[in-house]
């Protein structure tokens, strides 16, 4: 599929983010649904760490790292 510009779905940052927008509200609809949000916040900063730590030992993009760092700030934000 692609987009009015001829450019592959995936190749665009608006679809890219709209499915991130999406992807966040689906996984705090099964958080809401499982667990209260402290501990949504406590597992949810482990696993991110876990991910860090684990990109830590590749060569990634520092925006990788980045993006990690601002998911943890907003589940810190989504969990106050």
């Amino acid at each position: 599929m692609q987009t009015m510009s001829n450019k592959p779905l995936n190749e665009d940052i608006h679809y890219l983010n709209g499915q991130i927008d999406a992807l966040t509200a689906l996984v705090m609809a099964v958080a809401n649904c499982t667990v209260d949000k402290h501990e949504f916040r406590t597992s949810g900063l482990l696993r991110l760490q876990a991910v860090e730590t684990a990109l830590l030992h590749q060569s990634v993009p520092e925006s990788r790292l980045i993006a990690i760092e601002h998911m943890k700030q907003w589940l810190e934000n989504v969990t106050n």
